[in-house]
């Protein structure tokens, strides 16, 4: 027993008066073996030849956890990302995208990356570590329209249409301010838009901005047409120049629905008891951003009794919105911090007294709770008078292209209605 004592003692002592030593050498990564794949392939990956190796990202994927299916450890990794500022497009990845691998004896050679259909990553390694450049296709910008007709929702509606999830958000964010796509649409109504297309030989490789829409919604005609300024500051205007923005948009959610609206004799859920409902629920899942209705400064943000995680927005002239049950707080949002309106603030969640997720909204008053879908929302400012010649330059050609358009759609609708 003494003897193993003895033992012990000494290979403890020989190990601590080693520890200089080895907390002065310098770290060396172990090369990982490519993984093996058969004929078959394994789920996610593929050998292209004897060199490279793909690897399809899976949904919650991060570049760490790729990297390492296909074989590469964390130093790598980190070299990879010290690369320069276009490595940083490898931290935001999305299911369905490939990440191309070429390994030479367990070391990464290179790494391509397609982020989308025009542009290419491609990190190589050198003498000193590894370089990133990002390749951009020559592409062609080509005018487009379509018009579509409301028999459901409108994002049912656009689909129908041909319209990507892209163009359907921007059309709702565009009239927002005078709709409410979540009651005011009517089976009938109707919306034409002119927008940009992008091409690649030939091929649309995605959808560009809108340049012009209208929208008939209960027989009430609305136009907007968007305008870049000398700044390069981008705007939504009525063709006249007049303000289509709202100092207000009225939903922080552009496409929703409304499970429980304002009402001073509400009976609550939970406890069963008639308690006022000073706000607006909305229904929408669990991590649907949350976007701040007007201009102000953060007043609140943290926990808040039964509202949960609750932010609260200072807009001046009495005005206050709340935003409650949240499920987290946009990145660096503090008190103080300034927002615009359209911003994420926060994501949809069920904290505090929630029986499943949604966003509660309140829109106040000097102090008072006003019906935020029914409550009077302040203009604007309209175009600056000295851009007036240069508005009229940029969107003229787009006006009259929308009026082709919305001509040929009344003339099919009328032709559809005769006998």
């Amino acid at each position: 027993m003494a003897c193993m004592v003895a033992v012990l003692v000494a290979r403890t002592a020989e190990s601590l008066a080693s520890i200089p030593e080895r907390l002065s050498a310098p770290m060396v990564e172990r090369p990982y073996a490519l993984p093996d794949i058969d004929e078959a392939g394994s789920p996610g990956l593929e050998r292209l030849d004897e060199a490279w190796l793909e690897h399809r990202i899976k949904p919650g994927e991060s570049f760490f956890l790729a990297m390492r299916a296909m074989g590469f450890g964390p130093g790598t990794v980190q070299s990879v990302m010290d690369a320069g500022k276009h490595a940083r497009s490898l931290l935001d990845l999305k299911p369905g995208q490939v990440l191309r691998a070429n390994a030479d004896g367990g070391e990464l050679v290179a790494l391509d990356f397609e982020i989308d259909p025009i542009n290419k990553l491609e990190v190589r390694r050198e003498d000193d570590g590894y370089t990133a450049q990002l390749h951009t296709l020559p592409t062609q910008t080509v005018q487009n329209q379509t018009t579509g007709t409301i028999t459901s929702s409108l994002y049912l509606s656009a689909q129908e249409a041909g319209l990507s999830d892209r163009l359907i958000l921007e059309l709702a964010q565009m009239f927002g301010w005078d709709i409410d796509f979540t009651q005011d649409l009517r089976t009938g109504d109707r919306f034409a838009l002119v927008f940009n297309q992008v091409m690649l030989d030939g091929e649309k490789v995605q959808d560009g901005d809108i340049l012009a829409a209208e929208f008939v919604n209960k027989g009430k005609v609305l136009r907007a047409v968007r305008y870049t300024a000398p700044d390069g500051r981008v705007s939504v205007y009525k063709p006249d120049g007049g303000s289509m923005r709202k100092a207000f948009t009225r939903n922080p959610l552009p496409i929703t629905r409304v499970t429980s609206r304002f009402n001073p004799n509400r009976l609550h859920p939970i406890f069963k008891t008639v308690r006022p409902h000073r706000g607006v629920d909305y229904g929408a899942a669990s991590g649907t951003p949350v976007q701040v209705t007007g201009d102000g400064r953060v007043a609140f943000a943290g926990r808040q009794g039964g509202y949960g995680n609750v932010v609260i927005i200072d807009h001046g002239r009495g005005y206050r919105t709340l935003y409650g049950h949240l499920s987290r707080f946009a990145a660096k949002l503090r008190v103080g911090t300034q927002v615009s309106q359209g911003d994420t603030i926060a994501y949809v969640g069920a904290t505090g007294w929630a029986t499943g997720p949604h966003l509660h909204y309140e829109f106040q008053v000097n102090n008072q709770h006003k019906d935020p879908l029914t409550v009077a929302l302040p203009n604007a400012g309209p175009l600056p008078s000295a851009y007036r010649r240069h508005f009229a330059a940029q969107t003229s050609a787009w006006v009259t292209a929308l009026d082709a358009v919305t001509a040929s759609q009344v003339a099919e609708s009328e032709s559809s209605l005769r006998p």
